[in-house]
């Protein structure tokens, strides 16, 4: 274990400069006492110190109220009466509060030391003055420990240290040095603590399991995680012949879990039950957090059945665990079912419990379940805590109608909760989602006047609603207001959100600004909102622009991704650019991307276009193969394909396929399957094709009506069914 330097609390006071020697003589007044004469002053001060602290010191030694003796100043009264007065002065305040008034008796200590200013000779000459003016009834070791106590408040630990150095010549009690080597490691003051764990074992009191366990827990719990020497600790104890606590081996794991070596203190605490050494329900909890923080949901669940056999009662923190590691793996019925046993274990479920419960379900979408719990618990009596209102209101806001919304925000109120940034987002994006842009703004008023700042995922999502209704002039208005009156910049996300909606709009010039000042701003961009614009360019047909993003893509070495390939193949489909097109299927293929719905439906698209009917065949069972279901639209783009080159068994068996698997035809599907038949001139399989659409109950649209020469009602529908009956 790494020691501190040996002797260094006294070097340190060997060092440290004292303020001069009491002059006890010079100072000494006697308040309304003939045999001590006041240095020669005018009456007027002698009326004025009269006035200014004697009644406060009478009406507190007549009624024993603190109020009265509150801001009564050792340093005031040794200015008005002297050192020594004063200290009489003090000691009579402190009997008055003796023994219970703990608190007050600290406060007027503390007022002695805020006047010697620091742990010197000047204190340590007061301090058994004021115990001898006590009359017993306080010693010298506890006035020592109120001024330790007083330094450690103030941050001065080094003249803590010094105080424990002057009670030592006393003979300083463990419960001290404990206490103080306690304030050490909670303020994080490593080389003091070591420094004054070490002086305890070489020179004594000696450190008992209390001791070690508050060094413990500064390894395990500090800043810097120091398990080598928190193991080091516990042999340390063995040797000596102190036996740890179950505190202390909890602490142990804690620091083990801390550090992400799980198994590791799994594997400890199982040698700790079968060696019979001392363990508890904090210990084994500590080891089932650590498996759910690491996603092993599992081996948390061993542990918790190992601390039944173990004979441990696994307390609400347990479950409340295990139910929030479950539910965060999308185990929301293991969740519930551990609520269950809960409650028939007799342990009721606290907020941290049924709050896990309910953001699983929100996270999945399950939100309707999520409000008809909390609703179901609030109709048994269960107080909802403002979290489990903000996770229930969150997913709400993301999912379910604008009543439920304002009866949650309503209830909210009701109940004094003080609604935060959070909240106040959540119903802007509800407000937004629905297109109520204007209540969304009046939201955001409402928030300014109620001293809620908002952050930029406020603003982003009002930036986001004026882009989508097409109002990207109001959007940067509204964000040169927010910058100048609030101080709040874009970020990387609200350009994306910019950009998007003015490559919606088709404002390319534009977009090479934003994203011009974008970089400026030393944000980078990423393949999402590469992409955004890529789509833009290539939607728009200025594909020159869009590869020119695409290659800068590369060259950056940002890697392109599927939705960015399927807007550029997109692009060339409509553009009719073949040679481009091959290159970047051949781009893909070198990416090694994996294939999804949505690329696999464009390429068959583009080919489909170009009438390259094999390939589109090819990347079809391609797409089969992958696992990846055709949909109406894939079926259509097929129909469309063959029958486009006169291929009408293809088409037909496309359309056989589609009624196997049970999708149904659209007009689209049909129109093309008759269209084909046209071309061939086989205008008879073309009547009975429209008749099995008509009997499927699917109305020609304009193209197929005009095709067909029908009216917009379709109406001369019979004249092609009588030729249906003559053809068959």
């Amino acid at each position: 274990m790494r020691r501190a330097v040996p002797g260094f609390l006294r070097r340190a006071l060997a060092i440290r400069s004292y303020p001069p020697v009491l002059r006890l003589s010079s100072q000494a007044c006697c308040l309304n006492s003939s045999d001590n004469e006041e240095p020669s002053r005018s009456s007027v001060y002698g009326n004025y110190r009269s006035q200014c602290l004697l009644p406060s010191i009478t009406l507190a030694v007549r009624t024993s109220k603190w109020d009265a003796a509150r801001n009564i100043s050792f340093r005031e009264c040794v200015r008005l009466y002297g050192l020594s007065q004063s200290i009489g002065l003090f000691a009579l305040l402190v009997q008055l509060f003796l023994p219970r008034r703990i608190r007050e008796i600290h406060c007027l200590i503390q007022s002695i030391v805020d006047y010697c200013g620091n742990a010197g000779q000047e204190l340590f000459e007061l301090a058994p003055m004021l115990v001898s003016k006590l009359g017993g009834s306080m010693t010298l070791l506890q006035v020592y420990a109120a001024v330790t106590r007083t330094f450690v408040e103030s941050s001065m630990f080094e003249d803590a240290l010094l105080t424990y150095i002057e009670a030592k010549k006393i003979g300083a009690e463990l419960r001290l040095c404990n206490f103080l080597l306690k304030c050490l490691v909670k303020e994080n003051q490593i080389m003091y603590a070591r420094s004054l764990f070490d002086d305890m074992k070489s020179s004594g009191p000696s450190p008992n399991v209390y001791s070690y366990s508050i060094l413990m827990s500064m390894y395990t719990h500090g800043e810097r995680l120091c398990l080598e020497e928190a193991f080091e600790l516990l042999r340390e104890m063995e040797m000596n012949g102190v036996t740890p606590t179950a505190a202390t081996y909890g602490t142990y794991l804690y620091g083990l879990c801390r550090s992400r070596q799980i198994t590791s203190a799994w594997d400890f605490l199982q040698d700790l039950c079968q060696r019979g050494c001392p363990c508890n329900t904090y210990s084994f909890n500590a080891v089932i957090h650590g498996f759910c923080c690491e996603g092993q949901v599992h081996k948390a669940i061993e542990v918790f059945n190992g601390m039944k056999k173990c004979g441990f009662l696994p307390d609400v923190h347990s479950y409340s665990i295990l139910v929030d590691g479950l539910c965060k793996q999308g185990e929301l019925l293991k969740g519930y079912d551990m609520l269950d046993e809960m409650a028939r274990n007799g342990i009721s479920p606290n907020h941290v419990s049924y709050s896990s419960l309910l953001h699983g379900l929100c996270k999945t979408g399950n939100v309707e379940l999520a409000l008809g719990i909390f609703k179901r618990l609030e109709d048994q009596g269960f107080k909802h805590d403002q979290i489990m209102y903000s996770i229930i209101f969150h997913g709400c806001c993301q999912h379910l109608d604008l009543d439920i919304v304002s009866d949650l925000w309503d209830d909210m109120i009701r109940h004094n909760f003080v609604t935060d940034v959070y909240d106040y987002t959540n119903l802007i994006y509800a407000l937004c989602r629905h297109r109520y842009l204007i209540k969304a703004l009046e939201v955001f008023e409402l928030m300014l006047e109620k001293g809620v700042t908002p952050n930029i995922v406020t603003c982003t999502i009002i930036v986001d609603s004026f882009s989508k209704e097409g109002l990207i002039g109001e959007a940067f208005l509204f964000l040169d207001k927010v910058h100048q009156s609030l101080g709040i910049a874009p970020n990387l996300f609200t350009y994306k959100v910019i950009i998007k909606g003015l490559c919606k709009i088709n404002k390319s010039d534009d977009v090479w600004e934003i994203f011009a000042d974008m970089i400026k701003r030393g944000y980078v961009p990423d393949a999402i909102l590469y992409s955004i614009i890529i789509d833009g360019f290539a939607k728009a047909l200025e594909l020159q622009e869009a590869f020119r993003l695409y290659h800068k893509m590369l060259d950056e070495g940002i890697k392109p991704t599927i939705y960015t390939y399927n807007s550029l193949l997109n692009g060339l489909c409509h553009d009719d650019g073949l040679p481009g097109f091959r290159k970047l299927m051949r781009d893909m293929i070198g990416e090694e991307l994996v294939l999804d719905k949505i690329l696999c439906t464009s390429i068959i698209a583009c080919y489909c276009r170009r009438s390259n009917m094999k390939a589109a065949m090819e990347m079809y069972k391609k797409m089969e193969s992958s696992g990846l279901s055709p949909d109406a639209f894939v079926y259509t783009c097929l129909i469309s394909g063959f029958s486009k080159v006169r291929a009408m068994d293809g088409a037909l068996l496309m359309m056989e396929e589609m009624e196997n698997r049970n999708i149904e035809p659209t007009v689209v599907t049909y129109t093309a399957l008759i269209i084909g038949y046209l071309k061939i001139g086989d205008e008879n399989q073309a009547i009975k094709t429209f008749i099995s659409m008509r009997q499927a109950g699917i109305v020609p649209d304009d193209k197929l009506s005009c095709i067909l020469g029908l009216g917009n009602d379709g109406g001369d529908s019979d004249y092609y069914s009588q030729k249906a009956k003559n053809v068959t």
